[in-house]
């Protein structure tokens, strides 16, 4: 649709939903939506999820019918320019007519995020991290080497859209800064072949125990916001031919296991993206039917310690009375913040039963290196 008296930024074109029947609301009101050129041109900026709020904001005025009381002037003429806000930090400046609704300009304001953000005022989104060092996790490091490894990756680059081949999704209990060189050694651990230069980090923001915990449960049982922009996140990568390996840890597991799902919902497959979950709290066999049913390739979704108690208790893939005394003689070296990190059967990826023990054995922590190397012999029937 065009009007020769205006500029050419100024002609209007329909405004489509980036997703066709992923969310979208009922145009009650049989308005046309449409959409400058120029504020079109802004859209493109933005990643499918984002283009998706800003869809379903403009959707939802049109189902108000252009005139909403939230709107700033609502006792002006019909076509006089307004502008609301919705949740999620869109915001839209439009006009009305009996016949349509125009939108001029998309708004995205969120809080910036970055490692300066307190905890709780922290946002999930897209942050690119680059290989700062040559330092890497494996079976002889030393503390001093785990202490280098949280400096091995860059400050995290806020960025709309994912330019890497690598993406990580981090747990619960991660702030910014710890989710920033925790998910570059676990993404270096899980394509070690690779050593990628980059990945995008897909940051799953922390508000504390409680909170975390019911948004591991939402995810069990309903959708969370992040398994929504992790779901669009695939698809994007999908529709563009652009093939991923994508990292999860401990709540990670069960963020991408759900997204997947929602994903094939859609009757969308996923072939060519590669997964990988380490510790996850998902269900195994779960994931592995949600990830099969998409054509993804499984790396390896089986990197557990024997005694985390996340992947087998938490994710109930080993509920046996042993695992259950395992998992909760260890929750200290889990949640515990003065233990040494590498003590921990949960947070840094799991190499081997050797490797642990040395560790727990380095750190003090000699009957529980005992328990362990004891459950190791049992495994091999050596006892």
């Amino acid at each position: 649709m065009q009007n020769s008296n205006l500029p050419a930024q100024h002609d209007l074109i329909p405004f489509e939903n980036p997703l066709p029947s992923w969310g979208a609301s009922q145009k009650a009101t049989g308005k046309k939506l449409m959409i400058t050129k120029e504020a079109d041109s802004d859209l493109r900026r933005l990643n499918t999820y984002e283009k998706t709020l800003a869809y379903n904001a403009a959707c939802t005025l049109v189902s108000e019918g252009g005139y909403g009381l939230g709107s700033a002037g609502f006792f002006k003429s019909p076509m006089f320019m307004r502008f609301k806000k919705f949740k999620g930090g869109v915001g839209l400046r439009y006009s009305s007519n009996p016949e349509m609704l125009i939108v001029n300009q998309v708004e995205l304001k969120r809080e910036l995020t970055d490692l300066d953000t307190p905890n709780n005022k922290q946002q999930m989104g897209l942050f690119e991290i680059k290989r700062e060092s040559g330092m890497r996790w494996h079976e002889t490091s030393s503390h001093e080497d785990v202490q280098e490894l949280q400096k091995a990756w860059s400050r995290p680059v806020r960025v709309h859209r994912i330019g890497t081949e690598h993406v990580a999704i981090n747990g619960m209990l991660n702030n910014l800064d710890k989710a920033r060189w925790l998910m570059g050694v676990h993404m270096d651990t899980a394509y070690w072949e690779d050593y990628a230069k980059a990945y995008t980090l897909i940051h799953n923001p922390t508000r504390g125990w409680l909170p975390d915990f019911f948004e591991c449960l939402q995810d069990k049982l309903g959708t969370s916001k992040l398994a929504q922009f992790v779901a669009v996140m695939l698809l994007e990568s999908q529709q563009k031919g652009e093939k991923r390996k994508w990292t999860a840890h401990s709540q990670g597991g069960i963020i991408l296991t759900r997204a997947v799902e929602l994903v094939n919902q859609r009757g969308v497959r996923l072939e060519g993206q590669r997964v990988s979950i380490h510790a996850g709290g998902n269900d195994k066999e779960r994931a592995e039917s949600a990830f099969k049913q998409a054509g993804m390739t499984i790396d390896n979704i089986t990197r557990d310690h024997p005694f985390d108690p996340v992947p087998n208790l938490a994710g109930g893939n080993n509920v046996s009375r042993s695992s259950i005394g395992h998992g909760l003689g260890n929750l200290g070296l889990v949640a515990g913040s003065s233990s040494p990190v590498e003590t921990s059967p949960h947070t840094l990826p799991f190499l081997s039963a050797e490797c642990s023990i040395r560790h727990l054995q380095m750190n003090g922590y000699h009957k529980k290196a005992e328990k362990l190397a004891l459950q190791v012999m049992k495994d091999m029937d050596l006892v």
